[in-house]
């Protein structure tokens, strides 16, 4: 499964939709620290997922960072359509995974390597790091 198609599913589990009615300025989701951060981590681990098969997502964890992030979200003035819609957007994830690869390769991890992704990984995990805190060794 692809970073876009992970991210959706995490959506849509957690039984929520993503429409697109009509376009909304997300300069306040863009610009927010910790909503900023949380995709940005969210979007690290699941290239580490996508590329070492012995490390996955913590799914009951990432289950209430989207949770709580959402509702982080409302709070700024967004609805729940908006932030899926937000979230789901191509432009979005693409523009995650722009600044997440150059990151991961900063790590040590080598695009078609799957032991460089799963270093990165294992290392994440050890620190404890946000990004660590949704992955877990299989």
């Amino acid at each position: 499964m692809t970073l876009s198609t992970k991210l959706i599913a995490a959506i849509f589990a957690l039984g929520l939709t993503a429409t697109s009615a009509f376009a909304a300025d997300y300069t306040k989701l863009r610009k927010d620290s910790r909503v900023h951060n949380e995709l940005y981590a969210a979007s690290i681990a699941y290239l580490i997922n996508d590329n070492c098969p012995e490390i996955s997502i913590r799914k009951l964890s990432l289950i209430g960072r989207v949770l709580s992030l959402r509702s982080y979200a409302k709070g700024l003035g967004y609805t729940g359509s908006e932030v899926d819609a937000y979230v789901n957007s191509d432009k979005e994830q693409d523009r995650f995974r722009a600044i997440a690869e150059p990151w991961l390769a900063s790590k040590g991890a080598v695009k078609n390597d799957a032991a460089s992704y799963c270093a990165v990984g294992k290392q994440e995990i050890a620190k404890k790091s946000l990004v660590g805190s949704m992955l877990k060794a299989r």
